[in-house]
């Protein structure tokens, strides 16, 4: 079958001259793949070769850029957590203030109660000796009747009204 592409017919001493032609064959065919092939294949082995050089730059950009995002992400979450401390201290010393408030109203309320059932007190006391005295005072016109029924001289009867005033003040502050 492959009868017919035979170049040389061969004889037991073809060594050499296999030899001859198996190297001018090979060097035809670098010869082509050089003219034809080498400058592509060479071109082609620089673009991957640059294009692994950029993926590794690249990569070594994403992995800084990474950790930049990383590190602006923990200052951000400490930042946080300082803003969050910050707004309850905050709130805390509201609230304490809020309670002082309350607590010095609260006091003073107390105190204004206080003062207007003393007051409250003091007017129902000087009312309560109003009366005292205008009872007094009707109880000494009846000694009065009754001692003047027995002639008194005045200055006695003012000692005896003024003893009488006395002694019932005396009574009713006591209680």
């Amino acid at each position: 079958m492959f009868k017919h592409l035979v170049v040389a017919e061969t004889t037991t001493s073809t060594t050499l001259g296999t030899l001859l032609f198996v190297s001018l064959c090979f060097l035809l065919l670098l010869a082509l793949i050089k003219k034809f092939a080498w400058g592509s294949i060479a071109e082609m082995l620089e673009k991957r070769a640059a294009k692994i050089a950029n993926d590794l730059d690249s990569a070594e950009q994403s992995r800084i850029h990474a950790a930049s995002l990383e590190q602006e992400r923990q200052e951000n979450l400490v930042n946080s957590r300082q803003e969050a401390a910050t707004i309850v201290n905050n709130a805390k010393s509201v609230a304490e203030k809020s309670g002082a408030t309350i607590l010095n109203d609260a006091k003073d309320e107390a105190r204004q109660v206080k003062q207007k059932a003393k007051d409250d007190i003091e007017l129902e006391r000087q009312q309560a000796l109003s009366s005292v005295k205008d009872e007094v005072a009707e109880f000494s016109v009846q000694i009065a009747t009754k001692i003047l029924q027995k002639e008194l001289t005045k200055e006695a009867h003012e000692d005896l009204i003024n003893s009488c005033i006395e002694g019932l003040g005396n009574n009713h502050e006591t209680r």
